[in-house]
């Protein structure tokens, strides 16, 4: 009896402890109310504080050489443009030079006017037949011909001359040289055609090939009238006076040795009439101006040189 009773005190003695126990922890676990409130749990609550963000120096080192290296890029990029813009000008430059190098060696001094569209010019002693390209004049004995040869050398007699090629073949079958003939920008064989001593042929109509300027000769021969001529043979380059040959007598009633003395561009003496084409003015001999003026076009009476749409000089 006594040992259930002993027993049952143990127990109890237990409980109480672990309510002791207890107790103090919840008490632990509570805030402790304000002096005066009621008291009873309170709930707190819980803030998390942001990330900082700190700049360390290896960042700004980073942006640094990021930095220098974007400004390095563009100062390459500028020269570079500067480089090429200065590439582009040495080789227009040069160009230029070799252009005029070019140029230079296919000038050639006439020295004979064979007839209308051949002639014979020589450079560095050396010395081709040349035939120009894509017109025709009347041959020897044909009406026409001594017209038509008067006429080229009136436009390149004496001077020095640009052969240039532009034909489908570089020589004839007569061994000729195939070339544009230009004296001071002009082009002689197409000016002849537009005075009506050539007409436009050997060229992809006939059967001879297409040449660079064939486009032009065809318009120009389309609209120039057919130049008038003297009877084949008839002789217009001597003199009909007692002066042994070297005086003339044309259309115009002139007469005396030719050239004159002090003509610095003499026309052939069968057309001694200078058309001189910037101010269209046509000078005889005996004109003030004459012996220094520089003929585009001469004639044999200042009547022809009126047709062509010259008028006489004043003085």
């Amino acid at each position: 009896m006594r040992s259930r009773r002993a027993n049952g005190l143990l127990t109890v003695a237990a409980l109480v402890a672990i309510a002791a126990v207890g107790g103090t922890a919840a008490r632990g676990l509570d805030d402790v109310a304000a002096p005066g409130t009621a008291s009873g749990p309170v709930v707190a609550g819980t803030r998390t504080p942001a990330p900082e963000v700190t700049t360390t120096d290896g960042d700004a080192a980073r942006r640094a050489a990021e930095a220098k290296a974007a400004a390095d890029r563009a100062a390459t990029d500028e020269a570079a443009t500067a480089q090429k813009g200065a590439d582009a000008k040495a080789a227009q430059a040069k160009a230029a030079t070799e252009a005029a190098s070019r140029a230079a060696a296919t000038r050639w001094t006439v020295t004979k006017v064979v007839d209308g569209d051949t002639i014979w010019a020589s450079r560095a002693g050396v010395s081709r037949k040349v035939r120009l390209i894509g017109i025709d004049t009347p041959e020897t004995g044909q009406c026409g011909f001594t017209e038509a040869r008067n006429a080229l050398r009136g436009i390149i007699g004496g001077q020095r001359v640009t052969l240039t090629a532009g034909a489908q073949d570089d020589v004839d079958r007569y061994g000729r040289a195939l070339r544009y003939v230009d004296v001071n920008g002009v082009d002689a064989g197409l000016r002849l055609v537009k005075q009506g001593y050539a007409v436009a042929r050997y060229d992809s109509r006939d059967g001879y090939g297409s040449h660079t300027r064939e486009a032009a000769y065809v318009r120009a021969d389309a609209a120039s009238p057919t130049a008038a001529c003297a009877d084949p043979g008839a002789g217009t380059s001597g003199g009909t006076g007692g002066t042994g040959g070297t005086g003339f007598t044309g259309g115009t009633g002139f007469t005396g040795s030719w050239p004159q003395a002090g003509d610095r561009h003499p026309c052939p003496r069968s057309r001694p009439v200078k058309g001189n084409e910037d101010s269209m003015i046509a000078h005889e001999p005996g004109d003030r101006y004459y012996n220094v003026t520089k003929p585009e076009q001469c004639f044999a009476t200042m009547s022809d040189a009126r047709a062509a749409g010259f008028r006489p000089a004043k003085v």
